[in-house]
């Protein structure tokens, strides 16, 4: 063991064998955020003392797919929110998820709607309010994750027309309708 002015070096397996595909430590380094190739993720404390979860499924198959015989998508990038709140997943499939750092759940139901090729790099907005995603083909995407600010977007592109009940249903089916313009 190499010895280093803060003690010894010692290893850790931080995503239990697997290979790792992605990590990132949050803003204020009190949270480190391991992806491996099987779709999971570990968070440990900052000093990587004790793991506080695991997030098995990060990116599920969708309803009505059979996974089986197909490897599952790895965890491609890793980013936290500057706040530290959440952070985001992407996949090497494509998939892209924001999660919630307290809950360990996901921030909704359904994946970012992205190109599909493997997201290969991700950052949040210094506000926190937009996550870029980069892949090696696809120019850089931009996705407004605040929800006042996706609000504003939304009624902007219908010319501050209400969506309709359907509309609504269809792009926001999980909230219950509202009226936003």
């Amino acid at each position: 063991m190499a010895r280093l002015p803060s003690g010894r070096s010692s290893g850790h397996d931080l995503v239990r064998g697997d290979q790792i595909g992605a990590l990132a430590f949050g803003a204020d380094g009190s949270t480190l955020a391991v992806g491996d190739q099987t779709g999971r993720v570990d968070l440990w404390d900052g000093g990587l003392r004790h793991r506080e979860g695991i997030l098995r499924n990060v990116f599920p198959a969708p309803i009505g797919t059979t996974p089986f015989g197909t490897d599952p998508e790895g965890v491609s990038a890793v980013v936290f929110s500057p706040d530290g709140r959440a952070f985001a997943v992407g996949g090497s499939g494509g998939s892209l998820h924001l999660w919630d750092v307290a809950t360990q759940q996901p921030l909704s139901s359904a994946p970012l709607t992205t190109p599909g090729e493997a997201i290969t790099s991700l950052a949040f907005s210094p506000d926190g309010t937009t996550v870029y995603a980069g892949s090696a083909h696809v120019p850089l995407q931009r996705y407004a994750v605040d929800p006042g600010r996706a609000l504003a977007r939304i009624c902007a592109r219908t010319g501050n027309a209400e969506l309709t009940r359907a509309q609504w249903r269809t792009y926001v089916p999980d909230a219950p309708y509202r009226r936003i313009c």
